[in-house]
């Protein structure tokens, strides 16, 4: 039996069975799930530490629809998986829990897998488009809560796995010569009915036997990844397979419907919730409104009768969660609000007899929440807490906490979190974290690291989770981390999703916004003498990495800067392929053809490296490099300090553990050279640090040729 881990006030957690094909692999879950992942002798948050947590599903989910929590048929236990990675053997573990909601229960692992089920949907026409997060692993109940269904990867293969929870045992029952997506279990509990898509196997062979004569460049193409044209998405296949003797036969229509939207339920409603007696409750799209669209809060009991909210709290987000109460007698639903949308609020609504009313109102991240009895089942993140299970009640009580995977997280050393509110000069509402140095003193300046581009609970290393935060606080910095409003808060609503992002566009207006919003809450910092002004820092991924990119050209506040998923440059259309490169194109961008070199004025660090601030560090995933290959080689070429890091087996964002842990110590090397003028003390870490004092060296010696 597992070592139980500290439970900081739960009453325990342990392993209490699982058998495993491969027993190193069970060896090393068992290791990852029970080595310490916090530094006790330093007793603060270390880079290793943040490597090492265990968290409750995937940070990032890609189809928000697809559950974390799996609550049992009478309501009383929780199934969910929890993932570590280990960065020394550079593997991950994933355990699949099931916890009783009784008082004084613990948790227990009932299986193990060293192999992550990485989230790849169809997009573009291809069958899948790998941005690197893991898919959320949502674990199925018998209807008689006997056992539990759930996906496993072993091996490279993914199928179905099921536990019985009173002998302990685990076992594969299915063994398709493809990955399983999906699966239902039909409501007498004798079968199960899962999905795969087998012909695309067929077209993978397809483009083999092509390849004999040269693949032709065309819409498939997404050289930026590989030379390989993009498999085309194919068709799913139903199979229902009997549990007990493990015969198949294709699902019939009814089976498959399963996976459908239920009748009534309109198929472009984003979000839908089935109550007692069959009353439903769907979000729809508003017919005629701009981009994004207004959605209504609709409700249809089993006659087919409707009731629409019509109160402006009805007007909820497109994906917002809805749960029935226990006697079907009032809908709740959450609602982004306050501030910059900075609050999750939810509100109760009982059709046709009251108004909605608010009933809870946090700055937290609220993940995913279940509905029992009077109360919800929540996943919530807080500022400097990790991921953890809560029972959120209504009746005035305080919430409970019922599981954290990092229980001693909490009794580490971590820098102070202030909420801060603010207006851009155009006057648009912003928000942000600013995180206090560890041993802030009053009086005494500190450099500062700006973080993008979402500060929705835990705050770990930004969207990308590339720059450690805690650990930088640790180091005696300031770190602001700072959510980046959508389009049409920037802009305001569109007639099109492609008028919104033309606009938006237009002269980088949005990029202005942002930058302007950035700059606006770093000098005000600095006007309250916490912040150096010659010590400032700026990071980021994706669209945080536009920012870094523009401020490159367009500010002077910055003394350093680090990157990944970069960069916008003239030559993009030639990476990015046809169908991504017209994405760009329908929203205003230059062919590479146009040759327009006023517009790429404005961002282009390749055609204007002389003009760049601030030294930059890359660090791009091998699927991705090749767009920031100009950008870097042009400020290299003109003596602008500057480093590129590779990472192979990699995608938008980076998920093997090494590569996390190298990432992050990486950036704060980076930043404690160019912001506080110290080298690092391990030796590998230092000769990178030599490099850079070489380059600065020679970008101070030529800078000062240039003054008059």
């Amino acid at each position: 039996m597992f070592r139980a881990l500290r439970s900081g006030g739960l009453v325990g957690f342990a392993i209490v069975g699982g058998i495993m094909d491969d027993a190193r692999a069970a060896d090393h879950c068992s290791a990852a799930l029970n080595q310490g992942g916090n530094d006790h002798l330093a007793m603060q948050v270390t880079a290793e530490t943040l490597v090492g947590l265990r968290d409750i599903g995937p940070i990032y989910r890609a189809d928000p629809a697809r559950a974390i929590l799996a609550l049992s048929p009478n309501k009383d236990s929780v199934a969910f998986q929890i993932q570590r990675g280990d960065a020394g053997t550079n593997k991950h573990c994933a355990a699949l829990v099931v916890l009783p909601l009784r008082a004084g229960s613990a948790a227990a692992i009932v299986d193990t897998a060293d192999e992550l089920i990485m989230d790849a949907a169809p997009a573009f026409g291809w069958a899948s488009f790998h941005v690197g997060v893991p898919a959320p692993v949502t674990p199925r109940w018998a209807p008689s809560g006997e056992w539990v269904a759930y996906l496993k990867r072993v091996d490279r293969s993914t199928q179905i796995w099921i536990v019985d929870l009173t002998s302990k045992r685990v076992r594969q029952i299915t063994h398709a010569g493809v990955d399983v997506e999906d699966f239902r279990i039909t409501e007498d509990g004798r079968m199960i009915v899962y999905q795969t898509r087998p012909a695309l196997h067929d077209k993978v062979k397809m483009i083999d036997f092509e390849g004999l004569r040269g693949w032709r460049y065309d819409s498939r193409a997404l050289p930026i990844k590989t030379a390989r044209p993009q498999s085309p998405n194919s068709v799913r296949t139903y199979t229902a397979l009997v549990i007990d003797d493990g015969t198949e036969r294709p699902a019939t229509e009814a089976e498959s419907a399963a996976f459908a939207q239920p009748p009534s339920v309109p198929p472009e409603a984003p979000a839908f919730a089935i109550g007692p007696n069959q009353r439903k409750a769907w979000i729809e799209p508003v017919g005629g409104s701009p981009f994004p669209p207004d959605y209504a809060l609709v409700v249809e009991d089993r006659m087919g009768k409707r009731a629409v909210c019509s109160a402006t709290v009805c007007k909820p987000d497109a994906w917002t969660p809805l749960w029935w109460t226990d006697d079907g007698s009032r809908l709740r639903f959450t609602r982004r609000e306050g501030w910059g949308n900075s609050v999750t609020a939810i509100y109760e609504w009982a059709p046709g007899k009251t108004a909605p009313r608010r009933i809870y109102r946090t700055t937290d991240a609220l993940i995913e929440c279940q509905p029992v009895a009077k109360d919800l089942l929540c996943l919530r993140e807080r500022s400097r807490v990790p991921r953890h299970l809560v029972r959120i009640s209504f009746d005035g009580s305080n919430d409970t906490t019922l599981f954290r995977s990092n229980p001693d997280f909490v009794s580490l050393k971590q820098g102070e979190v202030k909420r801060l509110n603010w207006r851009n000069d155009w006057g648009v509402e912003f928000y942000g974290d600013l995180v206090y140095p560890v041993n802030f003193r009053e009086g005494v300046r500190s450099p500062l690291v700006v973080v993008q581009y979402r500060t929705r609970g835990f705050l770990r290393g930004g969207v990308g989770d590339e720059i450690p935060i805690q650990p930088l606080a640790n180091r005696g910095y300031f770190v602001l981390v700072v959510d980046i409003r959508d389009a049409e808060a920037i802009v305001g609503r569109k007639t099109t999703a492609a008028a919104l992002q033309t606009t938006y566009d237009r002269d980088f207006v949005g990029q202005r916004n942002i930058l302007s919003a950035i700059e606006t809450s770093v000098r005000s910092l600095v006007d309250q003498g916490l912040v150096d002004a010659e010590r400032i820092g700026i990071a980021g991924l994706s669209a945080g990495s536009v920012t870094v990119q523009f401020a490159a050209l367009n500010s002077s506040l910055f003394a350093a800067g680090s990157v990944s998923g970069c960069c916008l440059e003239p030559t993009q259309d030639a990476f990015l392929g046809p169908m991504i490169s017209a994405r760009y194109h329908e929203a205003g961008w230059p062919k590479l053809a146009d040759r327009d070199n006023v517009f790429w004025s404005k961002i282009s660090l390749m055609m204007q490296p002389e003009r760049v601030q601030f030294p930059l560090l890359f660090q791009a995933a091998d699927s991705e490099y090749l767009a920031a290959l100009g950008s870097y080689v042009s400020m290299s070429q003109a003596g602008v300090p500057t480093d590129l890091f590779l990472f192979p087996g990699e995608h938008h964002i980076k998920q093997q553990p090494a590569h996390q842990l190298a990432v992050y110590k990486r950036n704060l090397a980076w930043f404690d050279f160019w912001l506080r003028d110290v080298l690092p003390e391990d030796p590998v870490e230092r000769e990178e640090a030599v490099r850079w004092s070489a380059m600065k060296g020679r970008w101070l010696r030529d800078d000062a040729s240039k003054r008059p």
